[in-house]
């Protein structure tokens, strides 16, 4: 009896260190993976901001404000698909958002991806007039 007691306690034991094994790498796997697409996404919003930068005058840069869109990241015959949003507010000097109009606005675009509940990546430019 004490043998059985054992030798059972033993691959309970041994199952448990199998389960924290596989929960660990399968943990390494899906932080590898959001990392790609952090990188996708990544790659996305600088095109959009630098689209934002070089075809948007100063004061028409409030048209972008609360816009959404979808881009695509495509290399070869893959491709995944990008939720952006734009937002566009008016910063003091020291970039703090400001209620009352400035000289100042920043324009901050984020990704989303469907498979993430959370945005991605955001980045986020600032514009003097």
């Amino acid at each position: 009896m004490p043998q059985t007691l054992m030798a059972f306690l033993a691959m309970m034991i041994a199952s448990i260190a199998a389960f924290n094994q596989l929960t660990s790498r399968t943990q390494s796997f899906d932080d590898m993976i959001q990392s790609e697409y952090e990188l996708m996404a990544n790659a996305v919003v600088l095109e959009q901001v630098e689209l934002i930068d070089l075809g948007t005058e100063y004061d028409d840069l409030e048209d972008w404000d609360g816009a959404e869109m979808e881009r695509a990241f495509t290399v070869g015959d893959f491709s995944i698909t990008f939720t952006l949003t734009v937002n566009v507010q008016f910063v003091d000097e020291d970039g703090v958002p400001s209620e009352a109009e400035t000289d100042q606005k920043e324009v901050a675009v984020s990704a989303t991806q469907e498979k993430f509940l959370l945005p991605l990546v955001t980045h986020s430019r600032l514009f003097s007039d």
